[in-house]
């Protein structure tokens, strides 16, 4: 791709009155997105409306200048950029209805060219239990060929990346936000440890905010990228399953965990159980749904949370809860109970106040 057509996409990517299904319509019709500037007032008259840029009518002058900026902010960063139809953009992507035209990556780009892509997704605010089943599920299927697709947010996301690395495997983040940007901050560690051995990708811009209707865009590509997606934990209105209703309609295997009956958390999950999606319990489930045989899952002993240190964080709620309530709600021995707070505070998940009282961060 040389550079006017590089020029020519970054200026049409941030074009924000075109749905990805209108742009990627245009750019089949015009075959190309250079050519689509050419033929401009052509190209305009087919959805009967001007190219506009957050509300204002496209002025080319200034998006070129715009574009100039952003491909030498790239290039002096390391961070790539893939148009739709060239040689490393993924096959599996390129194949959805609305595959995006654009894709910044930094990172390993070789892994867009592995056949075992899966995602992993699920709430933010996730139970201690589904956080364990997160990372637990990710690390056995990376130890069995597997790359961790996911979102890089809060919860689910993060222990699903966590597992595939720390199992000496590897992952994609689909960021819903400029790659330039880390969101949320709370996840610095992990998007540093993705740069350096996993891949950050993103249709959005450089800079681009994580605005709330980013999202939903960014919830295509995770499906559209992968063979299949697990929703680990998701409530009626989650994300997640935003991102499972994409992965259907993509013709990608769709799996859930189940939940307790009546389970406000796991209503999503049992529902797209209910509508057809595979029910699995873990990484063999998986395996077995793709012809693949498992091998022999990880040391649960490298688990997020330990046993105890689920239950504890079950007692604790918004509100401070003191030492001696922790040991009469769980019966445990209060030696028991110092130590594995101990270990929740240096893990983050939990902040104590004067006299031994604890709260959930």
């Amino acid at each position: 791709m040389d550079r006017e057509e590089i020029l020519s996409a970054l200026i049409f990517n941030r074009v924000t009155n075109y749905t990805p299904v209108q742009k990627f319509a245009l750019f089949t019709q015009f075959g190309g997105i250079g050519r689509i500037f050419s033929r401009r007032r052509e190209a305009e008259s087919v959805y009967h409306k001007p190219f506009k840029i957050n509300g204002e009518q496209l002025r080319i002058e200034v998006a070129r200048e715009r574009a100039e900026w952003e491909l030498n902010f790239c290039s002096e960063r390391g961070i790539q950029i893939l148009e739709l139809g060239t040689q490393m953009y993924p096959e599996y992507l390129a194949a959805i209805d609305d595959p995006p035209l654009l894709l910044f990556t930094f990172g390993r780009m070789d892994l867009l060219g592995e056949q075992q892509l899966f995602s992993i997704v699920g709430a933010r605010k996730a139970s201690n239990s589904s956080i364990n089943r997160a990372f637990s599920i990710a690390r056995d299927l990376s130890r069995n060929g597997f790359i961790i697709v996911s979102g890089l947010a809060s919860g689910i996301d993060y222990y699903a990346h966590k597992g595939a690395l720390d199992s000496g495997g590897t992952t994609i983040a689909v960021l819903g936000n400029g790659i330039d940007v880390v969101y949320p901050r709370a996840n610095r560690d992990m998007y540093d440890g993705i740069k350096k051995g996993g891949l950050l990708l993103s249709e959005f811009p450089i800079g681009t905010e994580p605005l709330k209707y980013n999202f939903p865009k960014r919830n295509r590509i995770i499906s559209g990228l992968s063979k299949g997606i697990l929703v680990v934990e998701a409530s009626a209105k989650s994300g997640a399953l935003i991102t499972a209703g994409f992965a259907l309609d993509q013709g990608r295997e769709v799996m859930a965990l189940p939940g307790k009956a009546g389970s406000d958390s796991f209503s999503g999950n049992n529902r797209i159980i209910k509508e057809g999606a595979h029910l699995v319990e873990d990484a063999e489930d998986i395996c077995a749904l793709f012809g693949i045989e498992c091998a022999s899952g990880g040391d649960n002993n490298s688990l997020p949370f330990s046993a105890l240190e689920c239950n504890i964080l079950t007692v604790l709620g918004d509100d401070l809860v003191s030492i001696e309530d922790i040991e009469r709600n769980l019966e445990t021995p209060v030696s028991k109970i110092a130590s594995a707070l101990t270990h929740l505070e240096l893990k983050g998940a939990v902040i104590q106040y004067p006299g031994k009282n604890f709260i959930k961060a």
